[in-house]
């Protein structure tokens, strides 16, 4: 398996932007006036968009979610590869010629 770490890390960055995007809009979204809606509808024009609201919230947070993850196995990958470059080393240096 190869990983391109500047790749990953460009698509982080891209997930890290709809997060601010997809958050900011659910901020919009939860705090918009009712105030032109008769009151009968008032109310659940209200609720619906304090609903969509959070739900956009969500949904940033699982765009921030993605990136972290995204840079978490990126870490995890090169941690693996230094570990097992160590080991292969190790065993390299037994089948050295000793004088």
């Amino acid at each position: 398996m190869e990983l391109d770490p500047a790749e990953i890390g460009r698509v982080a960055r891209a997930w890290d932007e709809q997060h601010l995007e997809v958050t900011a809009a659910g901020h919009q979204i939860g705090g918009a006036s009712s105030r032109g809606f008769t009151s009968s509808v008032s109310g659940t024009a209200a609720r619906f968009a304090a609903g969509w609201g959070r739900s956009a919230e969500a949904l940033g947070e699982a765009c921030e979610n993605r990136a972290d993850s995204m840079r978490t196995s990126v870490r995890l990958a090169l941690e693996a590869d230094g570990a097992a470059r160590a080991d292969l080393d190790a065993v390299l240096s037994t089948l050295a010629e000793r004088r």
